[in-house]
């Protein structure tokens, strides 16, 4: 490959580059839509729903002592008379499209129209917050889009209450999967501890959902990689801005998460002090996938500086035998050049052996300098 087509190319990857950069929109980093903005002077409380938001399905669960029972779709008195008859209630709702469903439920629980505005209206914030003996809060749940593999961010919203735990999430997904099984069990401790038990739960499997997404970001990683080491790197460089951009965003979220973990340890009044030693168990792999994350980042940022460096090197290599064959050339040219004048006087013209003699000449000029470029290490080994 000559100096000109790798300078080419090297151009074509910044233009690549630079046009990543500048044309990938911030709601578009991991897979989702931007949110609808917020009309100005719009009354607080107001609900803004995605257009493609998916169908709004609730489930409950009321828990009566051992017994145990899943209504799909309840009706609103059945949640009415379940909470009057004192049983504990666990009701999931997956799917906001459908708005008058979330505001009888949220009028159901009395629920502020500030909190239902925080679970609604995805804002990508993480908080804990308490509004009259109601506990609200507020984390990112990870997922592997499954239209193009990359990592998507989902909302979990969580409302506590006197014998309720309220769940909000934007996918009706498997998510509470491993919940579902542990309550089926007739000695799980989920039936017989209180909810807060419940809702410490809920918020273990939301982050472990998130351990497989980052693994895939570092398989991703290393395939890169490998793509660099093996000089074909020349196409990656979108990606690995793509993938540095997507870890600096998941950092982030993450950094708030262990924050909003770390105030619930702090304060009593959400979580019992008896459940606080699994708080510190989500806590810690929190701080896990923190760890997880700045590692790729920081490989991602190196292959950067490699790409660079073996490009670099391929240059110096490509230059470094163009100058070898123009020493070899400069001497030859030289004497072809002395003798091509066809001066009358000059006597080497009418030799019989001149031609050959001068041929000869710069055959060993030519075995001459590649010796010598060979014993200075310049040409192969020394």
């Amino acid at each position: 490959m000559s100096v000109s087509d790798q300078i080419h190319q090297l151009q074509q990857m910044s233009k690549r580059f630079v046009e990543a950069l500048i044309s990938t929109p911030i709601p578009q980093l991991l897979g989702r839509r931007a949110h609808p903005e917020r009309a100005a002077g719009a009354s607080p409380g107001a609900l803004y729903i995605d257009p493609d938001a998916a169908p709004t399905k609730v489930r409950a669960w009321f828990i009566d002592g051992p017994e145990l029972s899943l209504v799909e779709d309840p009706g609103i008195d059945a949640i009415k008379r379940a909470r009057e008859s004192g049983s504990r209630l666990w009701v999931d709702v997956a799917g906001f499209a459908d708005d008058e469903r979330l505001r009888s439920i949220a009028e159901c629980f009395g629920l502020h129209p500030m909190s239902l505005a925080d679970l609604v209206n995805v804002e990508r914030q993480t908080k804990v917050d308490n509004l009259d003996d109601q506990d609200l809060i507020l984390i990112q749940v990870l997922h592997l889009a499954r239209e193009h593999g990359q990592p998507g961010l989902g909302q979990l919203g969580l409302v506590m209450m006197d014998q309720v735990v309220l769940s909000f999430r934007e996918r009706n997904d498997a998510l509470f999967a491993p919940i579902e099984a542990r309550l089926e069990r007739p000695s799980s401790r989920l039936r017989s501890e209180p909810l807060d038990y419940l809702a410490c739960a809920l918020l273990d499997v939301a982050v472990d959902a998130s351990f497989p997404v980052v693994e895939a970001l570092a398989d991703a990683i290393d395939e890169i990689e490998l793509k660099v080491m093996s000089g074909h790197g020349f196409d990656v460089m979108s990606e690995i801005h793509r993938q540095r951009r997507a870890l600096i965003t998941l950092g982030r979220v993450f950094w708030r998460q262990r924050d909003l973990l770390a105030r619930l340890l702090r304060d009593e009044q959400v979580f019992r002090r008896q459940t606080h030693i699994y708080l510190r168990d989500i806590y810690d792999r929190t701080v896990q996938l923190l760890d997880m994350i700045e590692t790729t980042r920081e490989l991602a940022a190196s292959l950067v500086e490699i790409h660079l460096s073996i490009s670099a090197n391929r240059s110096n290599q490509i230059m470094k035998t163009l100058t070898i064959m123009a020493s070899i050339f400069i001497p030859l040219t030289f004497i072809a050049g002395v003798y091509g004048m066809n001066f009358e006087l000059m006597p080497e013209l009418s030799w019989p052996w001149g031609y050959p003699a001068v041929l000869a000449l710069m055959l060993l000029v030519s075995i001459g300098l590649l010796a010598w470029f060979r014993l200075r290490g310049w040409l192969g080994r020394s």
